[in-house]
C-alpha cells in the first residue's frame, strides 16, 4: 500500500510538472509568434530595453509591444563593461529568464557576439535562448578583440547560418537578428556594411541591424538595397528622427539599446556627486512626480 500511495504521488507531480512544462512552452510560441507578426515593414514598433527585473515591469506597466536585453545595460548592473567579454553566456540566458518572468511581452535577447567565436558556439547560444523563452535574438560580428573587431566575412556569415539552421529546427518563429557592428563613416564602409547585411539574409536572418546607421539617408540607403526588416537604434545622442518618420522611410523595428540604462545610471551619478561635492540636497528636488514609477511594481497581495 505504501508502495503504491508512493507509486500516486509521482504520477501526480509528473502530471502536474509536464502540464506545467507545456503550459511554459506554449506561452515561449505565443511570444515568438506574436514577436514574428511585429516584423512588417514600416511598422516601426518600438522595442526598448530593460535593464533588470524592475525596469521590466516598468515597460511591460507601458504596454510597449515587446522589449529587449540590453548587454551594456546588464553588465552595468554586474558592475563590468560592456563587449569586453566579462558576461558569460549562460549569466545572459539566466538575466533573460528573469526578464521574461517579468513579464508577458515578447522579449528579444542581446546576445552579443553568441558567446563564443565559431558557428558552433553561436548555435548553442540560439538553442539556450530558445529554451529560455526568448521570442528572438541578435547575433553580432564584433570579436571582442580591440586588435582585430570584427569576424571576417565568411566567418560571419557560417555563424549566422549556423544560428539559422538552429532556430528553423528548433523554433522556425524565432527572430534572428544579425548585426553588423562596423562603422559606416565613408560610403566605402557602408557599402560593405550592406554587404554584409545581405549575406547575413542570405545565411537566414530575419531581420537586420546596424548599429552605427544614424543619419536619414544611411537609413534609406540600407533600406533599399537590403531586402530584410531593418532595426534602428534610436536610444543615442542626437538622433532627432520621430517614430512616425522611421515608419514613413520603411523601418520595421526601433530599439532604445542601453539608452534608458544609460540615463538611469548618469542621473544616479550626477545626484551622488551633486551631494558628495555640493554639499547641498536640491538634485532630489529636479525629480519628476508625473509618473509615479512604484505603481509599475509588484505589491504585496
Amino acid at each position: 500500500m505504501k508502495f503504491m500511495h508512493k507509486t500516486k504521488l509521482g504520477v501526480c507531480y509528473f502530471i502536474f510538472y509536464y502540464h506545467k512544462e507545456i503550459r511554459a512552452m506554449q506561452t515561449a510560441a505565443n511570444r515568438r509568434t506574436a514577436f514574428r507578426a511585429l516584423h512588417e515593414r514600416g511598422r516601426a514598433f518600438l522595442m526598448p530595453n530593460p535593464f533588470d527585473i524592475g525596469s521590466a515591469r516598468i515597460l511591460d506597466g507601458l504596454r510597449f509591444d515587446a522589449i529587449a536585453t540590453s548587454s551594456a545595460g546588464y553588465a552595468w548592473t554586474q558592475g563590468v563593461r560592456d563587449a569586453e567579454g566579462l558576461i558569460s553566456r549562460d549569466a545572459a540566458l539566466a538575466h533573460a529568464a528573469d526578464i521574461l518572468a517579468a513579464t508577458s511581452l515578447p522579449v528579444n535577447g542581446d546576445l552579443e557576439n553568441g558567446f563564443g567565436d565559431s558557428p558552433e558556439d553561436v548555435a548553442e547560444t540560439v538553442s539556450g535562448a530558445i529554451e529560455t523563452g526568448l521570442a528572438g535574438c541578435s547575433i553580432e560580428d564584433y570579436t571582442t578583440d580591440p586588435a582585430h573587431p570584427y569576424y571576417p566575412l565568411e566567418q560571419a556569415v557560417e555563424r549566422i547560418r549556423a544560428a539559422a539552421e538552429t532556430k528553423n529546427r528548433l523554433a522556425p518563429d524565432f527572430v534572428l537578428t544579425a548585426r553588423s557592428e562596423g562603422p559606416v563613416h565613408t560610403d566605402h564602409e557602408l557599402q560593405e556594411t550592406i554587404k554584409r547585411l545581405n549575406a547575413f539574409v542570405d545565411a537566414g536572418a530575419d531581420c537586420v541591424y546596424a548599429p552605427q546607421v544614424t543619419d536619414k539617408e544611411q537609413i534609406l540607403t540600407l533600406l533599399k538595397a537590403v531586402n530584410a526588416p531593418l532595426n534602428i537604434l534610436a536610444g543615442r545622442r542626437n538622433f532627432h528622427l520621430t517614430r512616425k518618420e522611421l515608419g514613413d522611410m520603411g523601418v520595421t523595428r526601433v530599439s532604445i539599446g542601453s539608452g534608458l540604462a544609460r540615463v538611469a545610471y548618469r542621473a544616479f551619478t550626477e545626484a551622488a556627486v551633486d551631494i558628495k561635492d555640493g554639499g547641498a540636497f536640491g538634485c532630489f528636488d529636479r525629480m519628476s512626480e508625473a509618473v509615479d514609477f512604484e505603481s509599475f511594481l509588484k505589491s504585496r497581495p
